[in-house]
């Protein structure tokens, strides 16, 4: 089990079919390349030996990916992520996991959740991401939707032998 959290049976059951089978279709080289990837990444826009904001990447939070950092989340739980990360006022913390995207700033500091290319659950079924750009004022953050070719991806997750709701979770109609 991945260790997500399920909002009611149906989608707990759907995460393990889904985790059983990304497990049975994954290559042992795939498997080296994924185990091999850093838990975070610290990124310097301007060099390692300019001041400037910093970029954190991680993908769920700073310590266990099955801690959510959904919106809700008060200031102090914000706070204490970018204590732990080293994080000061201008600088941006990156991260997905719950495929819904937002920004906020606490203390100065970004916290960005840059939401899912594939299976958005905030009810825009198109793919989403966001461009980052660096300004001495601290990081800018846009967030951008792009459509693809959904019924391509719902025929191929079908022929795969997965259930046809995956597909309908594509489409922004089957269960988050």
């Amino acid at each position: 089990h991945c260790g997500c959290r399920s909002e009611d049976p149906r989608q707990e059951e759907l995460s393990h079919v889904s985790y059983e089978w990304t497990r049975a279709h994954v290559s042992a080289a795939t498997k080296e390349y994924l185990a091999a990837l850093p838990f975070r990444m610290d990124l310097r826009p301007l060099g390692g030996h300019v001041s400037g904001s910093s970029i954190t990447l991680i993908h769920g939070n700073q310590t266990l990916n099955t801690v959510y950092v959904t919106e809700d989340r008060d200031d102090a739980f914000l706070a204490k992520m970018a204590g732990d990360l080293g994080a000061r006022a201008k600088d941006a913390v990156c991260f997905g996991h719950t495929h819904k995207p937002w920004h906020r700033v606490v203390g100065g500091i970004h916290f960005v959740n840059t939401g899912s290319v594939g299976r958005p659950k905030d009810g825009d079924p198109r793919a989403g991401y966001v461009v980052l750009t660096t300004a001495e004022s601290g990081p800018k953050v846009e967030f951008v939707r792009v459509g693809y070719e959904i019924d391509e991806a719902v025929a191929a997750i079908k022929a795969a032998g997965l259930p046809e709701e995956f597909g309908e979770q594509l489409r922004g109609s089957g269960p988050a």
